[in-house]
């Protein structure tokens, strides 16, 4: 089965309550691989402002990935705000590598941003006592994200930190095409917006889902409807004009970098502004693109609640809110049942990966100053406190 196959034969469910039904993930096969990245000192870097380039950085493996693989593979994979992780077939796993390893040094040279990276066989997650099993999240009719269960996410996650497996490994130069950074922020339409990122402390996957389903309860207790608390709303989605947020996609996108992609790319992103602005207010049709429906998909296709080893969502809320909620998740974990982390700001931000502008676009989203680098932090700590007390 190729990776396509095995992508269209997975579950999908249509309601994020769902993502929290263990029996409907599937085991990713054992000679598949994971990728991942991740930020280091992102908690720094958020702090000389440069919370942007941290989530391009972090996205900039979903693009390179997808786009070595192109379309004769549909791989799952899960942004993180600081990383990412990708789950690849057994195949130009060398290549891979290269890839990984080039935009390790595209993300230095662009931003001055050190990134781990690695890569790791599922077969080995296993046979250390971890387990990653995915199904499909449907966002639309045209596009699904796909959810992670299973400790494997995490544990790879510390692997690749603490190991550097491509140190030795030389740049293959990745394509960046369609990792976009082109939106303004969206300022909160209530007080603020807080990313969250809750993970069960408990082994049994049948304790986890029941304490998933509580939390899922208290959030539509606190925050009603998922479009209640909706980050993104279309008539708020604004293209910025902004060189320095503009800036943060032209530095890794003409990496390796030379005076004429530099130049190329500055006049793309202009005509692509200039024409994007005029076909989006007039709502044109073009021969492949209804820009009408560019902003409602915008906002349909956003990766702004996810499952991967634990619930991730940013909310648009109030202070009360937040509040509740967090007085609920220090219930949870005082009793040693989730780790948690949540960090506040006053708006959400987008990085855009694009395939095709009719459709085929998801967006990240993630809070300003920090968003979820910033509750990671915070859940590493209480994750550490409760193993403390555990052993």
């Amino acid at each position: 089965m190729n990776a396509q196959e095995f992508y269209e034969k997975l579950n999908t469910v249509f309601s994020f309550r769902e993502v929290s039904d263990h029996s409907l993930y599937t085991p990713l096969p054992d000679d598949w691989y994971i990728a991942l990245a991740d930020v280091r000192g992102s908690t720094d870097a958020i702090r000389l402002g440069k919370y942007k380039e941290v989530n391009m950085a972090g996205a900039s493996i979903i693009a390179a990935l997808n786009n070595l693989y192109k379309k004769e593979d549909l791989l799952p994979y899960l942004f993180g705000g600081d990383g990412s992780l990708i789950a690849l077939p057994n195949k130009k796993i060398e290549k891979v590598k290269g890839v990984l390893a080039f935009c390790r040094k595209a993300v230095k040279d662009a931003y001055g941003l050190e990134m781990a990276i690695g890569i790791i066989q599922v077969k080995e997650i296993r046979e250390m006592g971890h387990d990653v099993s995915v199904a499909r999240l449907a966002l639309s009719e045209y596009l699904d994200q796909t959810i992670f269960w299973g400790t494997g996410v995490t544990f790879a996650e510390q692997l690749i930190k603490q190991e550097d497996r491509l140190k030795d490994t030389d740049p293959v130069e990745a394509d960046f095409t369609g990792l976009e950074c082109r939106w303004s922020q969206v300022p909160s339409d209530k007080d603020e917006v807080a990313a969250y990122i809750i993970q069960s402390f408990k082994k049994d996957d049948e304790r986890s889902a029941e304490i998933y389903e509580q939390c899922f309860e208290k959030i539509e207790e606190i925050y009603g409807t998922e479009d209640s608390f909706h980050p993104l709303r279309e008539d708020d989605l604004q293209m910025t004009t902004n060189p320095l947020l503009l800036g943060v996609e032209w530095k890794l996108r003409t990496q390796p970098p030379s005076l004429f992609k530099k130049l190329k790319h500055i006049g793309m992103m202009i005509f692509q502004l200039v024409t994007g602005l005029y076909l989006m207010k007039f709502k044109k049709k073009t021969s492949a693109t209804n820009w009408g429906n560019y902003k409602p998909d915008l906002v349909r296709h956003a990766d702004y609640k996810k499952f991967g080893d634990g619930l991730r969502f940013v909310a648009s809320g109030t202070i009360q809110q937040r509040m509740e909620m967090t007085e609920f998740l220090e219930g949870l974990f005082n009793e040693g049942s989730v780790v948690y982390g949540v960090h506040a700001s006053f708006a959400a931000m987008v990085t855009c990966y694009v395939r095709s502008y009719q459709s085929n676009h998801i967006h990240f989203v993630d809070g300003t100053e920090g968003g979820y680098a910033k509750a990671s932090q915070e859940l590493k700590s209480r994750r550490a406190q409760l193993e403390a007390q555990v052993h």
